[in-house]
């Protein structure tokens, strides 16, 4: 609802003219959330007369101010018309507003109008008759308005001024009325007395401006969530119902509590919100330290508790990134569950489409989206372990924008560490096989029965690497050689080469240093097919489901990765010993030595690199 924000005068007007600010919230002060707001002012200043000297002052009506008010807006000849000016500072004392009451229609149309004498449209230019004051009676125009944009604007506490510059003057029945003066009649009464206070009426108040610091958009439109960071605060948006503005202190341990962590890099989702906010340690990297934004520190994290534990309640689970806006939340308004998510405010442009259509052919088939997002992937390299999900898979930055990384195109080799991810969903077309294998349990092989997803085998051909250095975990170990091939039903398809890897320094994030490109918002491709020759850490599933199949694919590992090969040879063909040369296969090599050369350079530092990357050389340079 509206709040005063200035109290004209008593002395002006026995009614109480008011300027106020719309939308707005109650509180000690008006406070507004929204950039576009309303400054209205109900009565602006006015022309007063009288008859007689010794007679009291009655506000003047249209009928009397188009005979003998104080009219004139030239500042170049006559200027002597009560009007009203607001001005807005913001909280650096920068004027943002200025805006002075309309001039009025004192025509005979509009004296007999309804309402009586509205403002002019379009404004005139300034003359010495026009009028921008305000009248008396219930069925003139009263008032004006003026918007504000606040966009790009600082929160905090905004001045509104009014200055109320009313006039009086005394109109003799016959004779000639005196000058036009400055000044507040003083009330008496339901009325005024005949005397004034000469001089403009000025009233200052407040409102705070406090917009939603942070917004979060479901990637499939079906509710938002709106957070400030101090004070910490939230309300959410579930199928078009809104909830109560929450609030809370960024303490942990405590029912509702809104908890803040700094780290200096991001993190992925984690499937199950409500686990992580119960133990972030489970979930958000090592190097992240919970604090406290009013103190100085900036969060990169946000974990809400505010759990709906009885029938009909609202409540809100949830892990925020308040740096790409991504997050996973389960939320409830009045008993209505629904899991809300997003893969970053960039992301989401990018996967939307696509994955609303998921979304629509997967309830058809009574298959709930977000939890096949959900499906946990295990990643295994010697002694390090963790879990992805499709959703953090679907957080990798897809776009080609000009970065420091090296991109993998069409028809490209890349060499170094590679990422490459991979999930697709059928509903239909025939189902596959349950199968999986990973670079950690024997046989460390895999045959795919879809038509699309990995093949892995073992190279018999080339020695396996020692486990050497801060990459040994990765780099170490036998060397295999991974087709992959994209088909239909696709959630993820992302592959990237890193060039230049630094392994000296620990993951700023607390992470094993094999998932800095996936954290780091590396560029990517989506390749129809790729052919990956290395040592590494992967996994490959199939699941039927309905009459289709899941499939979900994972490597991360150093050395070579031909992507759209269109070429009849492959890596598998190269390396073998009884193959006859062709052209083809000369060219093919020739791709694979140049960016072979160009990837030893950056990394020659590590050994274990150094050495994978060497065996590969030789063999591609007898």
């Amino acid at each position: 609802m509206a709040a005063a924000l200035v109290a004209a005068c008593a002395a002006s007007i026995p009614a109480q003219a008011q300027t106020t600010v719309t939308p707005n919230e109650a509180g000690p002060i008006p406070l507004v959330r929204d950039s576009a707001v309303t400054i209205k002012v109900d009565v602006s200043a006015m022309h007063y007369s009288r008859g007689t000297a010794t007679a009291n002052y009655t506000q003047a009506s249209a009928a009397t101010v188009a005979g003998s008010g104080c009219k004139g807006d030239n500042p170049a000849g006559v200027d002597l018309s009560p009007r009203t000016i607001v001005t807005v500072k913001n909280p650096n004392n920068a004027v943002v507003l200025t805006t002075t009451s309309p001039v009025r229609d004192l025509s005979f149309a509009g004296l007999f109008g309804n309402p009586q004498s509205p403002p002019l449209s379009p404004q005139p230019a300034p003359s010495d008759t026009n009028y921008r004051g305000d009248f008396s009676g219930s069925g003139a125009s009263h008032g004006f308005s003026a918007q504000l944009n606040l966009a790009g604007q600082p929160a905090g506490t905004y001045t509104v001024t009014t200055t109320d510059i009313n006039t009086y003057r005394t109109k003799p029945l016959f004779g000639a009325a005196t000058p036009c003066i400055v000044g507040t009649p003083v009330a008496s009464g339901t009325g005024f007395g005949n005397t004034a206070v000469a001089g403009p009426k000025v009233t200052t108040t407040t409102f705070e401006y406090r917009p939603w610091a942070a917004t979060f958009k479901d990637v499939f439109g079906k509710g938002s969530v709106s957070a400030n960071i101090v004070p910490a605060e939230f309300k959410f948006t579930l199928d078009g119902t809104t909830s109560p503005i929450f609030t809370g202190p960024p303490a942990p341990g405590t029912g509702g509590a809104t908890q803040f962590y700094a780290l200096p890099g991001g993190f992925a989702l984690p499937s199950d919100p409500a686990a992580c906010v119960a133990d972030p340690a489970s979930c958000l990297p090592a190097s992240a330290v919970q604090c406290v934004p009013s103190n100085g520190c900036t969060p990169r994290a946000m974990l809400i508790n505010r759990p709906a534990n009885v029938v009909g309640a609202t409540g809100l689970v949830g892990v925020f990134d308040l740096s790409t806006k991504a997050f996973v939340a389960h939320a409830t308004i009045g008993g209505k569950k629904r899991v809300l998510m997003s893969l970053g405010t960039a992301n989401d442009a990018y996967y939307a489409s696509v994955l609303n259509q998921l979304a629509t052919g997967a309830a058809a088939k009574g298959i709930d989206l977000p939890t096949i997002l959900a499906t946990q992937v295990n990643v295994t390299t010697g002694g390090q372990r963790t879990s992805l999900s499709l959703l953090n898979g679907l957080q990798i930055d897809p776009s080609t924008a000009a970065g420091g990384v090296q991109i993998a195109s069409n028809a490209s080799v890349q060499a170094g560490i590679v990422l490459n991810i991979y999930s697709s969903l059928r509903l239909d077309g025939g189902v596959c096989l349950t199968q999986s294998a990973s670079s950690s349990t024997a046989p460390a092989r895999f045959t795919r029965s879809a038509p699309d997803g990995y093949t892995v085998t073992k190279s018999d051909l080339l020695p396996a690497v020692p486990s050497v250095g801060p990459l040994g975990a990765l780099v170490g170990g036998p060397i295999y050689h991974i087709t992959g091939k994209a088909g239909t039903g696709v959630l993820v398809n992302t592959s990237a080469a890193i060039i230049g890897v630094d392994t000296a320094a620990n993951e700023p994030n607390g992470y094993p240093v094999w998932v800095s490109p996936f954290l780091s918002g590396v560029h990517t491709v989506e390749p129809k097919t790729f052919d990956f020759l290395g040592t590494g850490t992967w996994s490959a599933s199939e699941k039927p489901v309905v009459n289709g199949c899941l499939v979900i694919d994972f490597l991360l590992g150093a050395g070579v990765m031909v992507y759209n090969n269109p070429l009849p040879v492959g890596l598998g063909t190269i390396f073998d010993p009884l193959t006859t040369p062709s052209p083809a296969a000369e060219q093919l090599t020739d791709a694979v030595n140049s960016a072979i050369t160009d990837a030893v350079l950056p990394v020659a530092s590590n050994p274990a690199v150094d050495s994978l990357l060497g065996q590969l050389t030789g063999l591609l340079n007898p």
